[in-house]
């Protein structure tokens, strides 16, 4: 069930970053980051109310929650960084890596799965990086200015999702989601706060693709809390990983944005890294 949760969350983050793009494009990043999260709380709230999961006594768990999502905020600003002085298709592939480094400390600290498994898992990762490449990007010199913080997105992302398993056993499936929603939240009214950007009236067409963003987006971390419960942290994040193939698959469908050769090519060794990794 580890591959099929794996799955399953690569397909409602990439549907949910879709979303969430076409959000930001109209009320800008800040905004709809903020309003994402506020809606995220509520939904996290109502996933905890149906399953009546009553909230762990141990501050010591919550701290270390709190700890670990530091990584995915520091992660969220290295990333913003890199895409606001980088090039695109440079940026974009470092940062998918970030499954690269759950795998390497994953398997550091003791995981072991099947040869034909990891075989897969290389497969999945390498075909993300190269769906995930912008096409038509040898146009002019590339920058590689957004480099530094590139790699480091990729590292904080990659340590953030090999945490989440110990925050997982100790707080379940639904709690570990809401204390990243509740800090995220936190973070963006403070940036909002510094930057005196106040929270702008949302057109009523958009809170629709809000709700169905927010929606899809908590899924994915459920079923990726599910997955890590079930299977190898490498290889479930390595599924969840292609959640980036996901985004720009959609953008060829729905946008009909144009795929470079070498992204079909990239979305074959996903295929087969998949089928390898479900044997």
């Amino acid at each position: 069930m580890g591959v099929v949760f794996g799955l399953l969350a690569a397909l409602s983050w990439g549907a949910g970053d879709f979303l969430l793009s076409r959000i930001s494009r109209a009320t800008g990043p800040v905004q709809a980051m903020f309003y994402v999260q506020m809606a995220g709380i509520v939904s996290c709230a109502l996933v905890l109310l149906a399953r009546r999961d009553v909230p762990p006594l141990d501050p010591g768990l919550w701290l270390f929650a709190a700890g670990v999502n530091l990584f995915n905020l520091v992660g969220t600003a290295l990333l913003y960084r890199a895409l606001a002085v980088g090039t695109l298709a440079i940026v974009s592939p470092i940062t998918a890596s970030f499954a690269v480094v759950t795998a390497v400390l994953a398997l550091a600290a003791g995981e072991r799965p099947e040869p034909l498994a990891m075989g897969g898992v290389a497969l999945v990762m390498g075909g993300v990086i190269v769906v995930s490449r912008a096409p038509g990007a040898g146009g002019g010199a590339a920058s590689l200015d957004g480099v530094p913080a590139a790699i480091g997105a990729a590292v904080c992302y990659g340590f953030f999702f090999w945490l989440l398993e110990p925050v997982r056993a100790g707080l379940g499936i639904a709690w570990p989601v809401m204390v990243g929603r509740v800090f995220a939240a936190v973070a963006t009214s403070l940036l909002m706060a510094v930057r005196r950007i106040a929270p702008a009236r949302l057109p009523r067409r958009l809170w629709g693709l809000v709700i169905l963003a927010t929606s899809l987006d908590t899924a994915g971390f459920l079923f990726y809390n599910l997955g890590i419960a079930t299977a190898y942290v490498s290889v479930v994040t390595a599924l969840a990983s292609i959640f980036s193939a996901v985004t720009v698959l959609l953008a060829w469908l729905v946008l009909r944005e144009r795929l470079a050769s070498s992204q079909w090519a990239g979305v074959a060794a996903v295929i087969a890294g998949v089928l390898l990794v479900s044997v």
